[in-house]
C-alpha cells in the first residue's frame, strides 16, 4: 500500500479524535458549569420570592385587613440549558409551629370562659431534589429566612448570627421588632361622662396557621406560595379579666411585652378607673389585666385576624 493512501485515514482519523476529544471534554466541563450557572440562577429566584412573600406576610399581619390574598410563584427546578435540557426539581412544604407563641384568654366574673385564642405560627421551605450545583434551600420562620443546606444546616439570610436576630427583635423601631408587636395590641374609648374610665376596648390578635389541603408541592416547574386573610369579630360585654401570656421564647415575649405596654398606657393614663393590673407571674410569661364593670361598664371587642399560608 502507497503511503499517500494512508495520509487521509490519518486525517480523518486524527480529526475524529479531537471531535471525540473536544465533546468529552464539553460533557464533562462546560456542560455541568452551564448548568451549575443556571442552578445558581434558579436558587436566586427562589430566594427572591421568598423575600417577596415575607414582605407580603408583614403586611398582612401589620394591616390586619379582612380578605387580604397574596401569591407568589416559585420556581421550583432549574438548571436547564439549551444543550441539556434536564431539570432539577424542588419541594415546597408549609406547616405549623408546635407551640403557640401567646395565649389570650378572656373570662366573665365568675371565671367563665369567654374566648381563648391561641396565637399560632407556620414556617414554610424550600428543599431542591437532584440539584446540579448544591442542596441549598430555604426556610421562613419567625419573620426571617434561614438558607438551609443538604436539609441539616441552616443559617440566616439576612443576620450573622442568631443572636444578631435576637438583638435586632428588641431593638426599638426595628422592622422585626414592629412585626412581633403586630401580633398583638389593643386601643380603647374613653366614657365622656365618667372620668378616669373606659367604655370600650378593642382586641387585636392575629394568628398565622396553614391551608388546608395545601401544605405541600413537588414539581420541576413552578409552585405558588399564597396568603389569605380573615378578621373574625366577637362583642362582650361580661369580660372581667383579660389574660394574655407568651410562650417564653424572644418573638413570643416581644408581643407580651407591646400587649402589656397598650394596657399600661390605658391605666395610668385614659382608664386608671376600671381597668386595672392584676398580677404577673415571676418569669413574665403572662399577665392578667382586670375590668371593673361595677365602676364604669366596658364593652370588649375582640378581632381575631386569621392568616393562612398554603403551597400550591
Amino acid at each position: 500500500m502507497k503511503d499517500d493512501a494512508l495520509a487521509p485515514i490519518i486525517a480523518v482519523m486524527l480529526i475524529l479524535a479531537a471531535i471525540v476529544t473536544f465533546l468529552s471534554i464539553w460533557n464533562a466541563v462546560y456542560v455541568p458549569s452551564m448548568k451549575e450557572s443556571g442552578e445558581v440562577g434558579h436558587l436566586q429566584n427562589v430566594e427572591s420570592a421568598f423575600q417577596h412573600f415575607s414582605s407580603d406576610i408583614d403586611y398582612a399581619v401589620s394591616s390586619r385587613q379582612n380578605h387580604l390574598s397574596f401569591s407568589e410563584p416559585v420556581q421550583l427546578g432549574g438548571g436547564d440549558i439549551m444543550v441539556n435540557l434536564l431539570k432539577s426539581g424542588g419541594t415546597l412544604n408549609v406547616q405549623d409551629e408546635p407551640n403557640p407563641i401567646y395565649t389570650l384568654n378572656l373570662t366573665d366574673g365568675t371565671g367563665t370562659p369567654v374566648a381563648l385564642v391561641n396565637g399560632t405560627m407556620v414556617n414554610f421551605s424550600y428543599e431542591p431534589t437532584n440539584n446540579f450545583w448544591q442542596d441549598q434551600g430555604y426556610q421562613w420562620q419567625y419573620g426571617y429566612i434561614n438558607v438551609t443546606k443538604y436539609g441539616k444546616l441552616s443559617t440566616p439570610l439576612g443576620y450573622y448570627t442568631i443572636t444578631d436576630i435576637r438583638n435586632d427583635l428588641t431593638t426599638p423601631g426595628s422592622p422585626f421588632m414592629a412585626f412581633a408587636e403586630s401580633f398583638g395590641s389593643v386601643s380603647y374609648i374613653v366614657n365622656q361622662s365618667s372620668e378616669g374610665n373606659c367604655s370600650s376596648l378593642d382586641l387585636w390578635v392575629v394568628t398565622l396557621s396553614t391551608t388546608p389541603g395545601h401544605t405541600f408541592v413537588s414539581s420541576n416547574g413552578f409552585g405558588t406560595l399564597k396568603l389569605t386573610s380573615a378578621v373574625n369579630t366577637t362583642q362582650n360585654s361580661t369580660v372581667s379579666n383579660i389574660a394574655f401570656g407568651s410562650d417564653n421564647e424572644p418573638f413570643g415575649d416581644v408581643t407580651l411585652g407591646s400587649w402589656n405596654s397598650s394596657f399600661s398606657t390605658i391605666n395610668t393614663s385614659a382608664c386608671p378607673s376600671n381597668i386595672l393590673f392584676d398580677s404577673t407571674d415571676s418569669n413574665a410569661s403572662y399577665s392578667i389585666w382586670n375590668i371593673r364593670p361595677e365602676r364604669s361598664p366596658v364593652t370588649v371587642t375582640l378581632h381575631t385576624v386569621n392568616v393562612e399560608i398554603g403551597a400550591y
